[in-house]
């Protein structure tokens, strides 16, 4: 991946839409290529920008395209690509019926989460579009998720692999003395897994490399908004992805941050009153603001 990107995590409500777009607007002012990318179910940039927005990436101001993920879609798509590789893998085992573990598995938890994952990894495939993808994310507690997912995936398919090799001793133990050749169908599952745990380690890669990921805080001046970018910040740090900067919004000439954010980069945005809805408001807006764009340290 050489794609740089940007994420705005942050509690709801505190501007992360507004600074996405921002962000998106003014690098496209300066020559990118970006894709300004909401995970968030909100569909706050269709808002923002009076325009409607789908899994297709749509132009609204030179080199910039907007994209708002359809999570619905994404699920159903996600569960399909699953449900084949079921079906894939054990189409031999006609006794089973699959289709009442697939009707089981359409709700289990950790749906959204993946879901988000399949969006950006399609983003990223077609990563030589665009110089700067911009990120609107989802509020605190799916974002979390969403870049704990490749972790906690790689941690089950690691199991899952080795459990996997286990059985396919056994059955190609057994099917030597039954029938004297091992069986092509063990080999199917093993093939799956191993390619879930690359991509796994694909994405764990990316996220934790500041040279192509930039993961900014969007707070508020307020105690509540501080608490909430310091669990950001260690739930982060437990997965070895480091903040690369602090966006203090709606900050008075006054405004503090808590002390433990206080080592970080910070951009202070004014309050902004009325809040910006247009692109022409937005591109407006951009002039009276500090230079949104991420800085992305050396290799």
């Amino acid at each position: 991946m050489s794609l740089q990107t940007v994420f705005h995590i942050g509690k709801g409500g505190v501007g992360k839409s507004t600074l996405s777009a921002l962000t998106a607007l003014g690098a496209a002012g300066k020559g990118q290529r970006v894709l300004l990318l909401s995970l968030d179910p909100a569909h706050n940039q269709s808002d923002l920008f009076e325009a409607s927005f789908a899994d297709t990436p749509r132009n609204v101001h030179r080199a910039l395209d907007v994209m708002e993920a359809d999570m619905e879609a994404w699920i159903r798509r996600y569960l399909d690509e699953v449900q084949q590789r079921m079906r894939d893998a054990y189409n031999y085992l006609t006794a089973i019926n699959l289709d009442r573990h697939f009707r089981v598995f359409r709700h289990s938890p950790g749906l959204e989460e993946f879901a988000l994952r399949r969006v950006f990894e399609h983003v990223i495939a077609e990563q030589d579009r665009w110089d700067l993808l911009v990120v609107d994310m989802p509020p605190t507690a799916l974002s979390t998720r969403f870049f704990a997912s490749p972790t906690i995936s790689s941690a089950w398919t690691t199991e899952l692999l080795a459990l996997r090799e286990d059985i396919k001793e056994r059955r190609e133990m057994i099917t030597r003395v039954k029938l004297g050749k091992k069986e092509i169908e063990t080999d199917r599952v093993i093939t799956a897994l191993s390619e879930e745990q690359q991509r796994n380690q694909t994405l764990r890669e990316f996220f934790t490399d500041s040279t192509r990921c930039a993961v900014r805080l969007v707070i508020n001046p307020d105690p509540l908004s501080w608490n909430e970018g310091l669990r950001v910040r260690r739930a982060l740090s437990d997965l070895s992805i480091s903040l690369n900067a602090v966006l203090l919004n709606r900050a008075t000439d006054d405004a503090r941050t808590h002390a433990q954010l206080e080592d970080l980069p910070h951009l202070r945005i004014p309050a902004i009153d009325p809040a910006p809805i247009g692109k022409q408001a937005l591109l407006t807006l951009l002039s009276r603001i500090p230079d949104l764009q991420p800085r992305f340290p050396s290799h």
